[in-house]
């Protein structure tokens, strides 16, 4: 337990290292803009990174499987490479394999509500019969998707779409179809909006002409873009996908929702150099943060010079002394940081808003912003402490 001793002098360092900070109030309120634009600039870059990667995967985390089947050359969804529907049939007679659904994606051109604009958006299309989806406004509305020409639209598309709202009338791909209800799934870094479609619809609008940029026809249900396996219940996923990997033909590949997950992850962060752009923008931001608050203690330890030289005087060492800065440098990152999370709370409310993107304000993002933020002053703190630990309270006086 601290002595009472210990306490006293604990507190007698906090109130001393808190009246130097607001002996200059304008200094002081700068240091908070400065670290505030610093957390603001750092949320911001991670944030966007994070949305990039959410929205990426958001419908995957939306599919109603434990295991994905794959095309061999599909390595990442956005690569348009299909497998024939046999390997489906084929993995139902696994031990271990309840059930495998068709999923279809493809692009298509969607003629803004009452102008000739169009723009490229994303096609998903599956059998009514089967659960692909776990959107409960999804499985709602599977029976009003069997009419001809209807489909889903994704309410978080965005704007530049146009009304989406059930009801409208529009084209898709050069076929008029009807908006028969929404969604919520969000736009990601490849494509700007969604739809759902039945199977048979998904035929009736891209059987005759290419599917928007795609050149490819679609002639039959049998090219599946990806496969969905539901295992049952007691069954391991990760043993059965090394299974159906050595057991089916080469052709396709079979992954765990949670594997395939992470794959796409690593491709959006590494291999197409978004995520290290946005990682260098957080560390320039967390630079920009020492070089301010550093000169801005650095000041301040200037200016206080005659006072710690005193207190080296009567006795204290140079680790009492660097302890009120380091307490500085504390005090500052808590009062610096909160302005700063407010800021980018409403920044990252306003972007998710504005492009449907999920910038998503959670503990771990916030907690780690605010370490950095700690050890951006604190760091800052002890770089301005050089000065100190040659005081001589002779040259003071």
């Amino acid at each position: 337990m601290f002595s009472s001793k210990k306490v006293r002098v604990a507190l007698f360092k906090f109130s001393l290292a808190w009246r130097n900070l607001l002996q200059q109030r304008s200094q002081f309120f700068t240091a908070l803009a400065a670290i505030a634009f610093a957390v603001f600039l750092m949320f911001s870059q991670l944030g966007f990174q994070n949305a990039m990667l959410n929205s990426n995967v958001a419908f995957i985390q939306a599919f109603n499987a434990d295991l994905i089947m794959l095309s061999q050359r599909r390595y990442v969804t956005v690569i348009d490479e299909t497998f024939n529907r046999s390997r489906l049939y084929q993995v139902r007679q696994f031990e271990g394999v309840a059930a495998a659904y068709p999923l279809y994606i493809t692009l298509g051109s969607w003629r803004r509500y009452g102008t000739a604009e169009e723009r490229s958006i994303r096609v998903f299309a599956f059998n009514l019969d089967d659960p692909v989806f776990l959107l409960p406004e999804i499985q709602a509305a599977e029976l009003a998707l069997q009419m001809p020409n209807t489909l889903l639209a994704d309410s978080r598309s965005r704007k530049d779409y146009g009304s989406m709202q059930p009801g409208v009338t529009t084209e898709l791909s050069g076929v008029q179809v009807k908006v028969i209800g929404t969604f919520e799934l969000g736009a990601d870094f490849v494509t700007d909006g969604n739809l759902i479609v039945s199977d048979l619809n998904f035929l009736r609008i891209f059987a005759t002409r290419p599917s928007g940029i795609d050149s490819k026809l679609r002639s039959s249900l049998n090219d599946v873009d990806i496969g969905l396996i539901k295992v049952t219940p007691g069954t391991n996923s990760d043993r059965l996908e090394k299974f159906l990997n050595q057991s089916l033909p080469s052709d396709i590949v079979v992954y765990t929702k949670q594997h395939f997950i992470a794959k796409e992850l690593d491709y959006w962060t590494q291999s197409s150099g978004i995520g290290a752009i946005f990682g260098l923008g957080t560390i320039i931001g967390f630079v920009v943060g020492i070089v301010v608050v550093y000169n801005i203690i650095y000041s301040n330890v200037a200016d206080n010079l005659p006072q710690y030289g005193t207190l080296k005087a009567i006795g204290h060492s140079n680790f009492y002394l660097v302890g009120i800065v380091f307490l500085q440098s504390i005090i500052l990152s808590f009062f610096g940081f909160f302005p700063g999370f407010c800021l980018s709370f409403l920044f990252y409310q306003l972007i998710s808003t504005a492009t449907g993107l999920q910038l998503e304000m959670n503990f771990n993002v916030i907690s780690f912003v605010l370490c950095l933020t700690v050890l951006m002053c604190v760091v800052s703190g002890l770089i301005a402490t050089r000065k100190l630990q040659k005081i001589d309270p002779a040259d003071i006086y």
